[in-house]
């Protein structure tokens, strides 16, 4: 019989399960309090800007004094998540039944080999037509594949050959200056819109001064584009680790590169920030040159940690939703991984707590109210890392059997009827069960991951 815990239960227990984590009670749908007020965001605007600022001069003073007057200009509103939160009941925590999980990932994967491959095989085609999917989009879906073949999973060698199918094509969408850039006129992109109506209304020229092969490759300083950018970037390196092909990590270190030229941006959006910390530290697991954990350490203990919390979740209402959170986490397990390769302990061990704390809170919003964020279920990456890198605890492993049983037994269908595969997130999930299996860590979270010539 699965084990379902009512909410109730574990609104209960979760001072004694976290007893150094607090929920804010605004993650509750029924007690949030609706956006920022118009006249808070205001107040905290110039605030924002200046954060920027010392952010640039990595003035880690002026940042606590910041974040410190925008804590008391968000008043009721820090930490408490800009969008309205959504969850999937029931609550089950049960361990779920691995054959299935795999069943159903290979049943959903296979249909897209062939759809994937198709898309994959027309480089041109975003240049020509602009209806290609975001590259994080595609980067997301061959690392899955590549994810699948390091698994050993059945039919492997197709999805290992879709996966680096996949890595290729987002080789051929790199720029001339080394960025992985935004569709210019995707829908839903408000922001970069706004940007390039600017840059027109100045009398530049959009075509020669901002995109290339049908992707923007400048935001002005506005940090948008460094999502995309940082996430192929490090999705090249494990197809490199993968497959031990050159191209990709040359792609990557091109990549790198172009978060080089970029180091007089730094924004208040933690988690712009983060994909480049993200990257610059990859690399340097990659190669063992320094200079890109230098590069990484500034991004992370200037542009990241300083807006995490003592209850651990980022002080702003962007940040503090569930899937923002989770890719911040995510990224600094890089940082960590980068830390301990370099011999640094004393800064691994901050990170460490860091980590810790903000697994807490992401695992307690999970266990108490249920899966969130379920189309990515980005959640999934940081917990499972938590359980496989740290001293597991027993609420990550809960949160990580709420997301999985919720998604296979409840939201399938959903993702199916939209023509959807399943989250592609349960790779990562497949990969730890099997690493329990075989006692041996994934190969993106293994140690001493240096090229041969720089061991």
């Amino acid at each position: 019989m699965k084990k379902l815990i009512s909410l109730y239960a574990l609104i209960a227990c979760a001072q004694i399960l976290h007893p150094e984590v607090c929920l804010n009670p605004a993650f509750d749908p029924q007690n949030w309090p609706g956006p920022v007020p118009e006249a808070i965001q205001r107040s905290v605007k110039p605030l924002q800007l200046e954060l920027e600022s010392a952010m640039l001069q990595e003035d880690a003073d002026g940042i606590d004094a910041i974040i410190s007057e925008m804590e008391a200009a968000l008043g009721d509103w820090v930490g408490v998540p800009e969008v309205k939160p959504q969850y999937g009941l029931p609550i089950d925590s049960s361990l779920p039944d691995l054959n299935h999980v795999e069943k159903l990932w290979l049943e959903s994967y296979e249909k897209l080999i062939v759809k994937m491959n198709s898309l994959w095989s027309d480089p041109k085609r975003q240049e020509r037509e602009g209806d290609a999917p975001r590259l994080r989009i595609s980067l997301r879906l061959a690392r899955a594949f590549l994810q699948s073949y390091e698994a050993q999973l059945e039919n492997s060698h197709s999805y290992g050959e879709a996966g680096k199918k996949g890595m290729d094509f987002l080789v051929t969408q790199q720029t001339s200056n080394g960025a992985f850039g935004y569709p210019v006129y995707e829908g839903g992109q408000q922001r970069l819109q706004l940007i390039v109506a600017e840059v027109l209304k100045k009398g530049r020229s959009l075509e020669l001064d901002m995109t290339e092969k049908g992707y923007l490759i400048n935001d002005l300083g506005d940090g948008g584009l460094n999502f995309d950018h940082g996430v192929v970037g490090c999705g090249l390196v494990y197809a490199y680790w993968i497959s031990g092909d050159e191209r990709y990590l040359n792609s990557a270190i091109r990549a790198g590169e172009w978060v080089f030229s970029r180091n007089d941006v730094r924004t208040q959006n933690f988690n712009y920030n983060c994909f480049s910390g993200q990257l610059m530290a990859r690399l340097y697991r990659a190669t063992g040159e320094v200079r890109y954990l230098d590069e990484a350490r500034n991004l992370f203990e200037f542009g990241v940690l300083p807006g995490l919390m003592e209850n651990g979740r980022w002080i702003d209402p962007h940040n503090a939703r569930i899937q923002y959170h989770s890719v911040m986490l995510r990224s600094m397990f890089e940082y960590y991984l980068a830390l301990q390769d370099a011999g640094d302990c004393r800064n691994a061990n901050k990170v460490k707590n860091a980590l810790v704390l903000g697994l807490d809170n992401l695992a307690l919003q999970i266990t108490t109210f249920g899966a969130s964020n379920v189309h990515e279920l980005l959640s999934i990456d940081p917990l499972v890392y938590g359980l496989m890198l740290l001293d597991p605890k027993d609420s990550w492993e809960a949160a990580v059997n709420i997301n999985i049983n919720y998604l296979v037994d409840y939201f399938m269908p959903k993702l199916e009827k939209n023509g959807f595969p399943m989250t592609e997130s349960v790779g990562t999930y497949l990969l730890y069960r099997m690493s329990k299996m075989e006692d041996e860590l994934p190969l993106e979270l293994r140690l001493g991951m240096f090229k041969p010539d720089n061991q």
